[in-house]
């Protein structure tokens, strides 16, 4: 019988709860941060004041794109674990960068399992995340610091700045910043040449509630000088877009994910029957479908300007040289 995913986290989360029950009653004590320097202090983006008892030294994220972010600001030798998407060349910016981190944060996202192996001094997680979990976290001594899922660039950058205070290196955070603008007058001052219509694209996507106004993809598009097809056919993000509503507002073209070898979600037969199916088949956006690759669709991270450049490419050709792709970093 099929569990579903809010049952299957509850459980884990009441396991992870009866687990910090037991370290408590054999006496374990809370995990005691080892850094260096003084002691200092961090508004998340919750507003909740986070105190650092040092500059961290084993830092744990909860998900790709944190880990990203991380990245950008300190070396790989503070992160204590990595996401298995972080690993993935195809999809990802630090995959060389991460390949010799020993602990792996699964799909699923944390467990008290890792956290106890892990013994992070910070962990960094977004406002996605159960707030249930972060308090067991918390109960460890463990700072938590709380991003943003991020909708917008401009939550990216304080996403950045959020981490950068967060692990001692405002500076660092700041460069990120300040080189993911350069970038972005970049790719205005050359999208500003393109005087014709908007082109009109429908991203199809396994994941269907994903991708109208709302979304960080929404956002992406925007700065790409691209309509969003979901968007003209008045559904916004979390909502699904019925295939009728999609036909109607007549798209120019679809992206569709790039194939790749490390696909387990079944996301290249989604996009297959999608295709198949007669009424989309006779769309004129039909005979221009377009592989755009994950991290493009799926950016949320400082790297999301060359999303944006990626994405631009797709719909209007070669207009920026992506040449020089990679992760962006702040030192």
């Amino acid at each position: 019988m099929l569990v579903s995913n809010k049952y299957a986290k509850a459980g884990a989360l009441c396991a992870s709860f009866l687990i910090l029950l037991s370290l408590s009653g054999c006496g374990m004590k809370p995990m005691a941060p080892v850094g260096e320097g003084k002691s200092y202090t961090v508004t998340d983006a919750t507003g909740k004041k986070v105190t650092i008892p040092a500059k961290p030294k084993r830092i744990l994220g909860n998900s790709a794109s944190i880990d990203t972010m991380l990245l950008s600001v300190v070396t790989p030798d503070k992160l204590t674990a990595a996401t298995d998407a972080d690993r993935d060349p195809n999809i990802s910016y630090i995959a060389g960068e991460t390949v010799d981190i020993p602990l792996t944060v699964p799909l699923a996202g944390l467990s008290m399992e890792i956290v106890t192996e892990a013994k992070p001094d910070l962990i960094v997680a977004s406002t996605y995340t159960d707030g249930r979990e972060l308090d067991l976290y918390r109960n460890l001594g463990i700072p938590v610091v709380v991003i943003d899922g991020p909708r917008s660039i401009d939550q990216v950058k304080e996403d950045v700045r959020i981490i950068a205070a967060a692990v001692g290196e405002k500076e660092r955070g700041e460069n990120v910043i300040s080189q993911m603008d350069s970038a972005l007058s970049e790719i205005d001052s050359r999208l500003s040449e393109e005087r014709g219509k908007k082109p009109v694209v429908y991203l199809v996507s396994q994941m269907t509630r994903y991708g109208g106004p709302g979304s960080m993809f929404n956002e992406l598009l925007t700065h790409a000088r691209i309509d969003n097809a979901i968007a003209l056919a008045g559904g916004v993000n979390g909502q699904a877009t019925s295939p009728e509503l999609i036909i109607k507002t007549d798209p120019d073209m679809l992206f569709v994910s790039t194939d790749r070898s490390s696909d387990t979600t079944g996301a290249a037969k989604y996009r297959d029957d999608f295709l198949a199916n007669p009424a989309i088949a006779s769309m004129r956006a039909a005979r221009h479908i377009v592989p755009v690759e994950d991290r493009y669709i799926y950016s949320a991270s400082q790297n999301c300007v060359w999303a944006i450049k990626g994405l631009a490419n797709a719909a209007y050709g070669p207009i920026f040289d992506m040449s020089g792709e990679g992760q962006i970093k702040g030192y």
